[in-house]
């Protein structure tokens, strides 16, 4: 008999719970905000400035650096980063007909030493005077490093990572702006293989 009351009791009392809630949530969807209706108007490209990081290369690669300062020499390994971009802002756009007319501006070349750990290491160093020092100090190595970023970029462009984001650039911009507006666009590249060093 006492088991049968208790089992009346724990019904009885989630019964009580349930409602409870059910009375809450009843509250609580009455007392919500309503739901604002929203006009979804088409987008449109108000600026293409954006569109400029589409328009890159990225690299990674290990230079072998050999520079001298003074008798000392070094031989060292630098892993370089960066990237080939383009600045849009100073695109150049005429209208024949219908068609529009790009010509594609002069690319961006970023290049800089990994901040990544071990990516300059010293190879070996030397001095070409007889019991000269072949230590190098930090403003000595940065001025070496500074002349091989110089060295890499000319490397970028012999290997022809430019002539490969300005093909790439050209044809990206030439599908981005027929579908941002609509027409035909021809985008001509003045300079294929970069600007001259």
């Amino acid at each position: 008999m006492k088991i049968m009351d208790l089992y009346k009791w724990l019904i009885a009392g989630a019964l009580v719970v349930i409602a409870g809630l059910g009375i809450w949530f009843a509250i609580e969807y009455h007392n919500a905000p309503e739901v604002e209706r929203t006009n979804i108007r088409p987008g449109k490209i108000a600026d293409i400035q954006s569109m400029a990081q589409l328009c890159t290369v990225d690299f990674y690669e290990d230079f072998p650096v050999r520079g001298h300062i003074g008798p000392k020499n070094i031989f060292a390994r630098i892993a370089m980063t960066g990237s080939i971009s383009f600045n849009l802002d100073s695109l150049d756009i005429e209208e024949r007909g219908d068609t529009l007319v790009v010509t594609l501006p002069p690319e961006i070349v970023t290049a800089m030493e990994s901040t990544e750990p071990g990516s300059y290491e010293v190879i070996d160093t030397w001095n070409d005077s007889f019991m000269g020092s072949s230590k190098f100090t930090t403003a000595e190595e940065n001025a070496i490093k500074s002349k091989a970023r110089l060295q890499f970029i000319r490397r970028i462009y012999a290997k022809g990572y430019v002539r490969r984001a300005r093909a790439e650039a050209v044809a990206n911009l030439r599908t981005l702006l027929s579908a941002a507006t609509g027409r035909p666009v021809e985008v001509i590249d003045p300079t294929p293989d970069g600007k001259i060093w």
